[in-house]
């Protein structure tokens, strides 16, 4: 006997049969409706506002799939991850590298400010991801930070880097170390005596009048960024140097004890740690190699890692090419808690914040094709050095002397890379010629010098006119290091022009910044100089009438947007959440009793 029919054995059953085409039927109804359903529970949570938390779980969670932009955007050139420079591929027809570095630039500040926490519970779940700690008591400071409009809630790493070695040393050790740095010359101390007192100048130990001045200056400055927020810090005792350069450092060892003792929470012994000569191979690893005292590019790269960049233990170049990394290591082995305007990778001190040279207002605003002249503006003085105590070998090898030598040479030639598109073999260009076509470089006044050195400084390098008011004019403007970090960087932000800058110095805003997006870096060699301008503003016209016009376009979108960064992201109110979870940091690290300064959020 045959099978029934699909039609006969439903009417036999009274009711369909569960073939295969009506199983598919209420599978797909299943579906639907679950879809529906999830749907709607979805757009509950996401929209229901007693169900934000749940919200921010799933963004958090979607923002931790999100790819990091090295893999979103891959250069074909070489990336040297620990020297933070990317090198030009050997072979032809790849993307210009300034292209790449521009887009990759792109991603990671879009990458940046897309993984901002939104909610307190996020800002902790994400300190504690980063940290592998609790955040330290008063850290809902997010919620002022919130209101108050800063964007990056997050970036805070450079704070966290600062203070890791102090959190290998008993507190008690530390304390006893910034009571010694108290009665130190050339320092001042700021701080509360007790939670309800205002922040204020503790000491100030200065001898000379001159720098007395300079130094209770710099204290109120400091305080007057806490005034807001006064009233919500710890008590705290922080010890400030009053000079220009950092004082302490540590040897590679010390930082690698500690690392350890971190790793199983114990406290380093510094008196197992085998001693080192005080020199600057010794911030480095033991299989750190010597560099070569005749140092030449190889090839031609970029920065595209400014931190990196800076330290000399992954680019040994540093130690003949910088000032202050070219001269015998000053300061002490220590690991002192002393807060610093400024340091390079060797030194341990805390770095602060500047906030002298500032300007809130922008009076002279230009518009980028309002302004006439295209080449590369900077005047300055001689800092840098000290030249004054009498023949200072190697005097001439100074960043400031060697940036004003090479951009007003008129002999030799130099090799440039094309402005094209794709990448193409560097060309030969009379150094004269560029040096005309895009620099107006001079100094202003020699100092720091003794009288002779001065007279000879005048009579073999360029000297010009101060540019006040008329520097608005220029379309590209550099930014060097002094005696230590550069104070006008801020104000060279705000006039719409493309700011270059060489520095060896990482701030409390590099990290909350992004190179190729908000500035050109450039190297302390200055070996990538004429290939930025050549891209940017073009090369001269050739002999034969060949034009290799730049991208003026780009110049423009990064100055503007280098304006607008220091608008939104350099306000006060950005520099005092900054210096705010600076100090509760730093009290915590500094408490006898550091659980007890913990942040604990409820569950």
């Amino acid at each position: 006997m045959g099978l029934p029919s699909p039609n006969t054995a439903a009417q036999q059953n009274g009711r369909w049969a569960k073939s295969p085409v009506r199983k598919t039927h209420r599978r797909r109804t299943r579906y639907v409706l679950t879809t529906v359903a999830i749907a709607a529970v979805l757009v509950y949570t996401f929209w229901t506002p007693v169900a934000e938390h749940v919200r921010d779980c799933y963004a958090t969670a979607w923002r931790a799939r999100t790819p990091p932009p090295a893999a979103r955007y891959a250069s074909r050139h070489s990336l040297h991850d620990k020297s933070g420079l990317l090198h030009v591929g050997a072979v032809p027809g790849e993307v210009h590298p300034i292209m790449d570095l521009i887009r990759m630039g792109e991603v990671a500040w879009q990458d940046k400010l897309a993984a901002q926490s939104r909610t307190l519970r996020e800002a902790y779940d994400e300190y504690i991801r980063r940290y592998k700690r609790r955040p330290p008591r008063g850290f809902d400071q997010f919620n002022w930070a919130r209101k108050h409009g800063v964007r990056l809630l997050d970036e805070y790493d450079q704070i966290h880097d600062d203070l890791a070695l102090f959190w290998a040393i008993r507190p008690s050790e530390l304390l006893s170390a910034q009571q010694e740095l108290e009665r130190h010359d050339k320092t001042t101390t700021i701080g509360k005596h007790h939670a309800r007192s205002p922040v204020e100048i503790l000491s100030l130990n200065v001898q000379d009048e001159q720098s007395q001045h300079v130094a209770e200056v710099r204290a109120r400055q400091q305080i007057d960024v806490l005034k807001p927020i006064e009233k919500f810090l710890p008590p705290f005792r922080a010890t400030w140097n009053t000079q220009d350069e950092a004082q302490f450092f540590t040897s590679w060892e010390m930082r690698e004890a500690a690392r350890q003792a971190l790793s199983l929470g114990e406290y380093v012994d510094p008196s197992t740690i085998p001693p080192r000569p005080a020199t600057w191979s010794s911030t480095c690893a033991p299989s750190f190699s010597s560099y070569s005292p005749n140092f030449t590019s190889t090839s031609k790269s970029f920065i595209a890692n400014v931190v990196a960049s800076t330290d000399p233990c992954h680019t040994p170049a540093l130690f003949n090419i910088s000032t202050l990394l070219n001269t015998p290591l000053p300061g002490t082995m220590q690991a002192y808690p002393l807060f610093t305007l400024s340091k390079s990778a060797p030194y341990s001190d805390i770095r602060g914040v500047p906030v002298e040279d500032w300007i809130r207002e922008y009076p002279d605003k230009l518009a980028w094709r309002d302004k006439p002249d295209e080449r590369l503006m900077w005047r300055g003085t001689t800092t840098g050095m000290d030249f004054r105590d009498g023949e200072v070998e190697g005097w001439n090898g100074s960043h400031r002397l060697r940036f004003v030598d090479l951009a007003n040479r008129r002999s030799g030639t130099e090799s440039v890379l094309p402005p094209t598109s794709d990448t193409r073999p560097p060309r030969e260009w009379s150094v004269a010629e560029l040096n005309d076509w895009f620099m107006d470089v001079g100094f202003t006044a020699t100092v720091q010098c003794s009288r002779a050195l001065c007279v000879q400084m005048q009579r073999e390098y360029t000297m010009k006119a101060p540019i006040y008011e008329s520097g608005v004019e220029y379309k590209y403007v550099m930014d060097v290091d002094g005696n230590g970090w550069s104070s006008r960087f801020r104000r060279l932000m705000s006039r719409n022009s493309l700011v270059l800058k060489a520095t060896i110095y990482p701030e409390w805003w590099t990290a909350r910044s992004q190179p190729w997006v908000h500035y050109v870096p450039i190297k302390q060699d200055y070996s990538d100089l004429y290939d930025v301008l050549a891209f940017f503003r073009g090369l001269p016209p050739s002999p034969t009438g060949e034009e290799y016009p730049g991208y003026d376009e780009l110049a423009e979108k990064i100055a503007t947007a280098g304006r607008r960064w220091t608008e939104e992201y350099w306000r006060d109110e950005d520099v005092t959440a900054y210096a705010w979870r600076l100090y509760l940091e730093y009290a915590r690290v500094m408490s006898l009793d550091r659980a007890s300064m913990d942040f604990v959020m409820d569950s």
